[in-house]
């Protein structure tokens, strides 16, 4: 750790310097008389070396006391130029610099009070005279509309610097904003405010074409989102309608392609709905497709117990529609096959949670169970082919489990966005 120097008190140094004077004069004095009476009997000749030792003091000290003075006006003088050069140079850069800077006393609180220095770049940009600013402080210049942040002062005066945004108006008329960065310094032996005002015009026209486009792309992706949500509807009408013309053995089929469109065209609902457009809430999700599900097969409410189990995740639209269509394959299977009539207790589970990034679903029936060659052997429903390409789409593992129904256990990542062009 550097050391601190005590500060030079020059009246004490030159008294200092004045009694060691003093003391080796009159030691001198009496030393040398004292040398002489001892060792020159002869009077006359004593009186001579005696005047010739005065005079030699004399001359010596004059020499010395010449060269002090003379080094010390000197090192003044240097001194003197060296401070001269260096305050011309630090006013070179103050009024040099890009930025306005300015000296302001401290109000209460740590807030700027009044100009004490300010800059020629402030006096320019600003349109007011030094002199002028110098009689004005920054609650002269800030808009009235966007006021210092309260918790400036405070935040100055207990960590030594702060910074916050604001804008300032010129002489005539114009709104500047900038970034004002505060330090608090020692000027004239008082706490001050050095402030560094930077003009950031550019950057907040950059940041308003930034955030005008990103609006502009946000309207354009729930216009999308709700016009494929649309086309599906469409389509999952399509299949209803259709249905009314066709015999009972085909309209299963498009029962279940209507259940699988409209599994998706939820998802775009819901990314319709969802503040960042790319993630949805999994456990609305699931309740209301769950619900529209049994409202499609018309099952009425009671005759089948729904236990939904699933957590608060977001999810991506990339995992988020094999998911939706996993799940509709499951429990669509569920209502079709696993309750014949005369069933008591019927019952439809299904359990989705996240833990250390990896899901887990879970979807179980306590019907009469999936038979054994469709799980051992390559399953020949559509169904259960497109469960397993759907968990493979996933990179998810799959096991069925037959016993008091059937319970089908999926465990999978997020799938990582996969960008657009």
């Amino acid at each position: 750790m550097q050391k601190s120097h005590k500060p030079i008190n020059p009246g004490y140094s030159a008294l200092k310097i004045a009694l060691i004077y003093f003391v080796i004069s009159i030691i001198w004095i009496i030393a040398s008389d004292q040398l002489l009476n001892l060792t020159v009997g002869n009077r006359q000749l004593f009186t001579t070396l005696a005047m010739f030792k005065g005079s030699l003091f004399v001359v010596v000290t004059a020499v010395l006391i010449y060269f002090l003075v003379y080094r010390n006006l000197v090192s003044i003088k240097s001194s003197g130029e060296d401070l001269t050069k260096s305050e011309k140079k630090f006013r070179e850069i103050f009024n040099k610099a890009n930025d306005m800077i300015s000296v302001n006393t401290m109000a209460a609180g740590g807030i700027p009070g009044k100009f004490l220095e300010v800059n020629e770049v402030m006096s320019k940009k600003l349109g007011y005279g030094k002199e002028e600013l110098l009689n004005m402080s920054p609650a002269d210049i800030i808009s009235p509309d966007i006021k210092i942040p309260e918790n400036t002062g405070a935040i100055l005066l207990e960590k030594g610097h702060s910074t916050y945004e604001v804008v300032v108006i010129t002489r005539d008329g114009r709104e500047i904003p900038v970034e004002v960065k505060s330090h608090i310094i020692n000027y004239e032996g008082q706490d001050v405010s050095l402030s560094v005002s930077r003009d950031i015009t550019d950057r907040k026209r950059a940041e308003d074409k930034l955030k005008s486009s990103l609006e502009e792309k946000t309207i354009l992706l729930r216009e999308v989102h709700h016009r494929v949500n649309n086309s599906l509807q469409i389509i999952s009408s399509l299949f209803n309608l259709q249905s009314s013309y066709v015999d009972e053995n085909y309209r299963d089929v498009l029962l279940v392609s209507q259940s699988r469109v409209k599994s998706m065209a939820m998802i775009y609902e819901k990314l319709y709905q969802s503040p960042d457009l790319t993630h949805i809430n999994i456990k609305d999700y699931v309740e209301s497709f769950v619900s529209n599900l049994f409202s499609l097969y018309g099952v009425e409410t009671g005759i089948i117990q729904t236990q939904i189990k699933v957590s608060n995740i977001e999810m991506g639209m990339d995992t988020a529609i094999p998911l939706g269509l996993i799940i509709n394959e499951l429990v669509t299977n569920s209502l079709k096959h696993a309750f014949p009539d005369g069933i008591k207790g019927k019952k439809i589970q299904i359990t989705l949670n996240k833990n250390n990034g990896l899901f887990k679903l879970e979807v179980a029936d306590n019907g009469v169970g999936i038979p054994e060659t469709e799980i051992t052997e390559s399953p020949k429903t559509l169904g259960l082919q497109l469960v397993k390409s759907l968990v493979n789409q996933l990179n998810g593992t799959m096991t069925i489990t037959i016993k008091k129904g059937t319970m089908v256990e999926m465990l999978f990542k997020e799938v990582k966005y996969k960008e657009r062009l």
